[in-house]
């Protein structure tokens, strides 16, 4: 299944509707209109970055135009952590997660980030699988 990988500062209307429909599986959030408010809220943070070296973004994973997945990247300085993932139920089971995750981390590491930190366990086996996170024996 081709996808592609997309990175956003902002977020547009036909976006946001997209994300509140896949977020409403997400048992993180309320519903997908909460996760999109709090989304929204970092990403303006971020957005004034100047004053607190803070950094958010959202990645999607698309097919066809549509979003099937999504990742809330956020951190400060050369560290970012890799949260509320979700993928949409019909997706899952095809890898979706583990491209998203690395096209996050290839791109993130070419801005410079070098430390990536996982906001749950599917994150962390991830990454440890890719070998950026070391899981203690």
């Amino acid at each position: 299944m081709p996808i592609t990988i997309h990175a956003y500062e902002t977020l547009d209307d036909n976006l946001k509707d997209q994300l509140e429909n896949l977020y409403d599986i997400s048992p993180e959030f309320a519903d997908g209109m909460d996760a999109v408010e709090r989304l929204e809220k970092a990403l303006a943070l971020s957005a004034q970055s100047y004053t607190t070296d803070f950094h958010a973004k959202l990645y999607t994973a698309e097919f066809n135009d549509k979003v099937i997945a999504a990742i809330w990247v956020t951190g400060r300085g050369a560290e970012r952590i890799l949260q509320y993932i979700v993928v949409h139920f019909a997706n899952r089971g095809r890898g979706v997660a583990e491209q998203l995750i690395r096209a996050v981390t290839e791109h993130e590491q070419a801005l410079g980030v070098t430390s990536f930190q996982p906001g749950c366990g599917a994150i962390h086996r991830t990454l440890a699988h890719l070998g950026l996170i070391h899981t203690p024996l």
